[in-house]
């Protein structure tokens, strides 16, 4: 089913403001759903995308796990056409298993050549070697300690994006926790990666002006 049918879709446009009002930029702002509910263009694609951005995206995680996910799943995406890592999720999750530390650090070479063949993971080597590395370092960390290793990038007020042309690949923030990660023996940590891992766990503002998820979260972006 997709989400048009589903009522998620986007509206016509003269189902937003009168054409005359419109200008070219708003091609790029929070499109109206078929819901009512207006999302960052993104997330009307697929059905995939609409969970990633309806329940996950910009959302604190829950514990230890959910954190290391967040920086895994960023580090799957590099490169990627954008948002096709959350077609992939659950195959990742199941082959990372459920991305709890501790149970990654254990993979054997023999194990990360078996998931070069699983369809339905990301078979790439360097990112799979790099999430297996990383869990390694992060065995031990708690989610307190997530917390605290972003604290301080935390906005005090921070304006969402009025478009997507508007939104940045890097920031401050993001290179100063790449810093921090590489300074723990992360790999794969580069600035935009870093800078997406924050949008993603709302430290900062991952959804734009309009959508109804924008200042949900924690940080600002829902």
């Amino acid at each position: 089913m997709d989400t048009a049918s589903a009522g998620h879709g986007p509206r016509p446009a003269d189902d937003n403001q009168p054409p005359d009002d419109h200008s070219p930029g708003d091609a790029f702002r929070a499109v109206l759903c078929g819901d009512g509910l207006r999302r960052c263009p993104w997330a009307p694609t697929g059905p995939a995308a609409l969970e990633e951005h309806d329940r996950r995206w910009g959302a604190l995680p829950a514990d230890s796990s959910g954190w290391f996910e967040s920086l895994s799943l960023e580090i799957f995406q590099a490169g990627l056409a954008r948002w096709s890592i959350a077609q992939r999720r659950e195959g990742l999750r199941r082959a990372m298993r459920g991305f709890v530390p501790g149970e990654i650090a254990r993979m054997t070479e023999d194990e990360v050549d078996e998931l070069l063949l699983d369809p339905a993971v990301i078979r790439n080597r360097v990112k799979i070697e790099a999430v297996v590395h990383n869990a390694r370092a992060c065995r031990g960390l708690g989610s307190e300690d997530w917390a605290e290793h972003v604290g301080d990038l935390r906005p005090a007020t921070a304006e969402p994006p009025l478009t997507v042309l508007e939104e940045s690949r890097r920031s401050p923030e993001g290179d100063r926790l790449a810093g921090r990660l590489k300074e723990r023996g992360l790999v794969f940590v580069g600035r935009t990666t870093a800078h997406r891992f924050l949008l993603r766990t709302g430290v900062l503002p991952g959804h734009l002006a309009g959508c109804f998820r924008n200042g949900t979260g924690s940080g600002g972006s829902g």
